[in-house]
């Protein structure tokens, strides 16, 4: 035999609970105005305290992320109030995502160009030697009119 839902156990509690934060909230003055909603830091809505403060067990965060109606009238009130929807951290979490893939590719082009540049400074660097060693040969002809022989060349 399946379970009841909880769902309608949770409404019974949370409809009243809103109703009265949304009422509270809207009795403020707009200039003073502040959301009243449990809350992050970060302005998105606190799943966890909402369930603490609804008298739930902690265990039962969870029916707000999986049942469309809950996470609905939450919502509704959160935007109402300027906060961030529940769900809003997976939105942020693909948009984390792809600064990181850009991060990652940056990096890798970063890289390439670093592992560039170092065999290009070593080319350099070894043609400076051959320079010096072929200007040294250059004066010593000059100043002795002798020709050397390098690498059985004349």
């Amino acid at each position: 035999m399946a379970r009841p839902s909880i769902v309608p156990e949770i409404l019974e509690k949370l409809e009243p609970w809103l109703e009265a934060r949304m009422a509270e909230f809207q009795s403020q003055s707009e200039i003073r105005r502040e959301p009243n909603l449990p809350s992050t830091v970060e302005g998105k809505i606190n799943v966890r305290e909402l369930t603490l403060a609804l008298g739930l067990k902690r265990s039962q965060e969870q029916h707000f992320f999986n049942h469309n109606e809950l996470r609905t009238l939450v919502n509704a009130a959160a935007q109402a109030q300027g906060l961030a929807p529940i769900g809003s951290r997976a939105e942020g979490d693909e948009k984390d995502a792809s600064v990181r893939n850009r991060i990652a590719r940056v990096t890798g082009d970063r890289n390439d160009l670093a592992a560039t540049l170092a065999e290009r400074e070593a080319v350099i660097q070894m043609q400076r030697r051959e320079i010096q060693s072929l200007r040294s040969q250059l004066q010593l002809r000059d100043e002795t009119g002798m020709v050397m022989r390098v690498d059985g060349q004349c």
